[in-house]
């Protein structure tokens, strides 16, 4: 199984998509995630087979059904890590611990953090120019080039093992 980490902020949505919409009257998910994002991040998943696990605060915030929700719709059903008093690093690795049959995973974030090792900082896929301070441009198009690089096609996975 492939595994796809995802922060929210600086990854779904962007200091660009915020200016874009400061004068509209979105409600909803929407008013903080950018569809358009969303969309790409649907392209990895049917282009890799990944399962999307959320390691965003959002995880445990008011808003966190119906960003489910909302990522559902879009063919993205997600699990989340444990809580681990906000130690993303350590989270990722229980999740992992947790979990069995892992082929590969990469980590979509917008920030470096102290608690990820060697090993994360190797999976890291790290989005926009932010660093936690802004939004930066979110989640784009090369970047969802580089998840199917590491991850590999789901259509190749299955051609080997139909080769097998």
């Amino acid at each position: 199984m492939k595994i796809i980490f995802l922060d929210i902020d600086g990854v779904l949505n962007s200091d660009e998509y915020f200016d874009k919409i400061k004068y509209l009257k979105i409600e909803g998910i929407e008013s903080e995630i950018d569809r358009k994002k969303v969309k790409l991040l649907q392209e990895a998943v049917k282009q890799t087979g990944a399962k999307v696990v959320l390691t965003s605060s959002w995880r445990y915030t008011k808003r966190a059904k119906e960003l489910k929700e909302f990522l559902a719709q879009h063919e993205i059903p997600i699990d989340v890590t444990p809580f681990l008093d906000n130690i993303r690093g350590e989270e990722i690795k229980k999740w992992l611990s947790q979990n069995k049959n892992i082929d590969d995973f990469v980590i979509v974030d917008d920030e470096v953090f102290q608690s990820f090792d060697e090993e994360l900082i190797e999976k890291l896929i790290k989005i926009s120019d932010g660093n936690g301070k802004t939004l930066g441009n979110g989640l784009e198009k090369q970047d969802i080039e580089k998840i199917i690089q590491r991850l590999g096609r789901k259509i190749q996975k299955e051609q080997e093992e139909y080769e097998r």
